[in-house]
């Protein structure tokens, strides 16, 4: 079961890669923070601009999941969430094994190398934060298991060039009550 979350997670950064060269190519936007709420996710989260909304079907051993990303362009950093529930898939793994193949999972995908990596804690639930580096970008993630959802925030930066305000965006993750669709 692990290493079919740890699957759909690759194939969720996969998304998450693309839709960093996708906003890229859209230019650069003025950065006005701003904090946007998702009740249908359960989350908000302040980024320089209104995110594009995506939705994607990401098909798995265990099924086809939705990944719905919220992504955001300050060229040439790419802001990030994705918010993918696993359902019954999740129901009765543990967390830490789940976030740790998420984020081997990520780097295997990304074909990075792990920079950094510490446990984190959002309230009562289990977090991982991390850095990875490829032969051309810079991660920076922070993922967090709830329940049976998985959150990933993440930016997206050329190797080499810092964005000042990682922390800002990172920081900026907060759950909220979730609103059912």
């Amino acid at each position: 079961m692990i290493e079919t979350l740890r699957s759909n997670f690759v194939r969720c950064m996969v998304v998450s890669v693309v839709a960093f060269w996708f906003a890229a190519a859209l230019g650069a936007q003025t950065p006005e923070w701003k904090s946007y709420s998702y009740p249908a996710d359960g989350f908000s989260a302040s980024y320089p601009s209104e995110p594009e909304q995506q939705k994607r079907d990401i098909p798995t051993d265990a099924g086809s999941f939705e990944l719905r990303s919220y992504i955001t362009q300050v060229s040439p950093v790419a802001l990030f969430i994705g918010v993918c529930d696993y359902g019954s898939a999740a129901a009765g793994q543990e967390p830490a094994k789940m976030l740790q193949g998420a984020e081997n999972g990520a780097m295997e995908n990304s074909h990075s190398h792990l920079v950094r990596e510490k446990k984190i804690t959002l309230g009562i639930y289990q977090g991982v934060e991390f850095e990875s580096e490829s032969d051309t970008l810079h991660f920076t993630a922070r993922i967090y298991i709830v329940g049976t959802t998985l959150y990933q925030t993440l930016v997206v930066t050329p190797l080499g060039q810092q964005y000042a305000s990682t922390t800002r965006f990172l920081d900026s993750f907060q759950l909220i009550a979730r609103v059912a669709k």
